[in-house]
């Protein structure tokens, strides 16, 4: 098991795996993605900027996340997504504990994500790793999808 920065020659599999990732949360009544978020350009800056980290297992892509870093040292995990063939295995945890001992290794402060409120597995799954809620909010362009939640972990 590998977990790198993704490069521009990984952009058709992560695409794709965001695709069946949005199919998934459709499947189990998670409204947190649309057609149009996170889509081909998000994924293609995410990868230009150095910001996408993927976990490879057997030489395939199964878990994807997006870190960006404040000059504050604060730490903001967006779009974590599994490939829905690889659910329920740890990957997500596998790559979210590697970005936190990452974060610690570099003197991080604090590490933010936010989910949407029908997004209950993903809530489980920042509270099972330290995180605590701390606002509601509506994501511009997404008002329609209802309240998101900001979670914080401090490091």
């Amino acid at each position: 098991m590998e977990i790198t920065l993704a490069e521009p020659k990984d952009f058709n599999v992560i695409n794709q795996l965001f695709e069946a990732a949005k199919r998934q949360m459709i499947q189990d009544n998670i409204h947190q993605w649309t057609k149009a978020y996170p889509n081909e350009q998000i994924v293609q800056n995410d990868i230009r900027d150095h910001l996408l980290v993927k976990l490879v297992d057997n030489d395939k892509i199964v878990a994807v996340a997006t870190l960006n870093i404040t000059r504050e040292k604060e730490y903001i995990v967006r779009r974590i997504a599994t490939d829905p063939n690889y659910l329920s295995n740890g990957y997500a945890s596998i790559l979210l504990n590697d970005i936190i001992n990452r974060a610690k290794e570099k003197n991080g402060k604090h590490i933010y994500s936010s989910t949407n409120h029908s997004n209950l597995k993903m809530q489980h799954f920042f509270k099972k790793h330290g995180f605590e809620k701390i606002s509601e909010y509506t994501e511009i362009e997404r008002e329609h999808l209802g309240s998101f939640y900001k979670y914080l972990k401090k490091i």
